[in-house]
């Protein structure tokens, strides 16, 4: 089952919910298929690239649908950047138009330069309303490039070859995670919430639209936990992806409102994306029921492992086992198999292959044989189950967004008050983990307003939630030997001074 197919059987059936607006499966085929002509007209080519820079919303879908149906790319790209960080992911994927709206078209025009660039709207409808009404005649399998920082802090973006295969073979490889995750086929109501610029919340999404499921758009450009819960009620939300931070401000709504919420349609709320207190998971289970489907994985690895909310209650903490088709292996620094229980690299075999494009050294890199390592530590037990200890040994993971300290410190490192700086990740209760920059200041830096000034500095050089939220001036940033950041003993040191 596809959407298209879905389409072509159920063409009444609501597909996309925006606002007032909704629009059916057969609608979205429509759509799509004219979309897709008016890029054959443009002089997009097979192969090609196409960018967007979109809130959550019925037009993003359709053109990633007409992408993964003509053998294109589909790019999205984060709406939070700034204009200089969207160039340089422009830059690097080199896309033939980019897409936006009206409220976001100043930052893009100033990053896209020599780049077509297309609002949504009438202008949008304008160029593929004149089209036939056809299917392409030789509809084949498109790919998503997303892009996630790396620990150089330059956004990577994680790019697959085209497979050649038609688009309901294609979503025959992702068919197989459906019931591992407790997704069942429509009618239903997928919430979309969390932003489809992140792989996750954007393939769950594309999962739902597959089995035949209404998708409908929370509303508001934020994650409001009251509004949320109250959109979920109205709508019969059946199905939703959360991440951890989203559960700790549902839980902290007055007990009136999170009774007055009936969690009797619910079959499937996913997570993933970052590390769920376990007494924040427990408490959601028990408002909400065994509903709850988590599972690890990467934008590289894509979903490597799932657990249903009863196993999780047998392992609290545990992220599942591997899927059907992956092997999950702990190894020590030396590369060597560790037995059940101890703590080691996760090396991942069976996700399917991928390139970080223009970069083959980092490419290289993140391969050890024919296992994927990208420096998550975990741990194994004695029945296979997974437990991640770090997501990376640098990388802060704040409301289910990944945060490279690398890049944090390249913008900040431009301030003349600042000698020297590391951003480190420390434990939040809300967040997961909160972004701290600690700071060695230049000789006669008021260090009472240095906080200030460094905050005020990075409002146009770093996306909101990349911004560190505490600053703490030092007197000196450890290092190691080889001049690299401690980073270790400097969140250790955090944490002493604030115990």
């Amino acid at each position: 089952m596809s959407w298209f197919e879905v389409a072509q059987r159920e063409p009444g059936t609501p597909a996309l919910v925006d606002g007032t607006q909704s629009i059916t499966f057969g609608e979205l085929r429509s759509v799509v298929a004219r979309i897709a002509a008016s890029w054959d007209e443009a002089g997009v080519p097979r192969g090609g690239s196409v960018a967007v820079v979109l809130p959550n919303c019925s037009e993003l879908l359709a053109i990633e649908l007409a992408a993964l149906s003509t053998e294109r790319y589909f790019v999205p790209v984060n709406r939070h950047l700034t204009a200089p960080e969207i160039a340089y992911i422009l830059g690097n994927c080199g896309p033939s138009l980019v897409v936006t709206n009206d409220e976001l078209l100043p930052v893009v025009e100033a990053a896209a330069a020599g780049i077509r660039v297309f609002t949504t709207g009438p202008g949008f409808e304008r160029a593929w309303a004149h089209l036939p009404d056809a299917d392409p005649r030789d509809r084949r399998a498109g790919s998503v490039t997303y892009y996630s920082s790396g620990t150089t802090g330059r956004p990577k973006g994680v790019h697959r070859a085209l497979s050649g295969a038609t688009p309901e073979q294609d979503v025959e490889l992702s068919r197989a995670t459906w019931p591992l995750l407790g997704l069942t086929p429509g009618p239903g109501i997928h919430v979309a919430v969390a932003p489809l610029y992140h792989p996750a919340p954007n393939s769950m999404v594309l999962g739902a639209l597959a089995r035949g499921v209404t998708v409908t758009f929370a509303p508001g450009g934020r994650f409001d936990a009251s509004r949320f819960l109250r959109f979920a009620g109205e709508s019969g939300m059946t199905e939703s992806f959360l991440v951890p931070t989203m559960f700790v401000r549902l839980l902290q709504l007055p007990g009136e409102e999170r009774a007055a919420f009936d969690p009797g349609r619910l079959r499937a709320v996913v997570h993933a994306g970052a590390p769920c207190p376990p007494p924040v998971k427990h408490r959601m289970i028990e408002w909400w029921g065994p509903v709850l489907e988590e599972f690890y994985g990467s934008t590289e690895s894509a979903v490597t492992t799932t657990v249903h909310s009863r196993e999780w209650l047998e392992a609290p903490g545990t992220v599942g086992r591997a899927r059907p088709g992956y092997t999950i292996e702990i190894r020590d620094a030396a590369g060597a198999p560790v037995p059940a229980g101890a703590e080691g690299l996760i090396h991942i075999s069976g996700s399917p292959p991928f390139e970080y494009l223009g970069d083959p050294g980092k490419t290289r890199d993140s391969r050890s044989g024919d296992a994927l390592v990208l420096g998550d530590v975990g741990r194994l037990d004695e029945q296979g189950r997974l437990f991640v200890l770090d997501r990376r040994t640098d990388l802060i993971l704040s409301g289910g967004v990944n945060v490279y300290p690398a890049e944090v410190e390249s913008a900040l490192l431009g301030h003349p008050l600042v000698v020297d700086l590391a951003v480190v990740g420390l434990p939040d209760d809300e967040w997961g983990q909160r972004v701290v920059a600690v700071v060695q200041p230049a000789a006669g830096a008021d260090r009472a307003a240095l906080p200030g000034e460094l905050a005020a500095y990075t409002e146009a050089r770093l996306a909101k939630f990349k911004r560190p939220r505490e600053y703490r001036v030092v007197a000196e940033i450890p290092r190691m030997a080889t001049g690299k950041v401690n980073r270790s003993a400097l969140r250790a040191q955090v944490l002493r001074e604030l115990a």
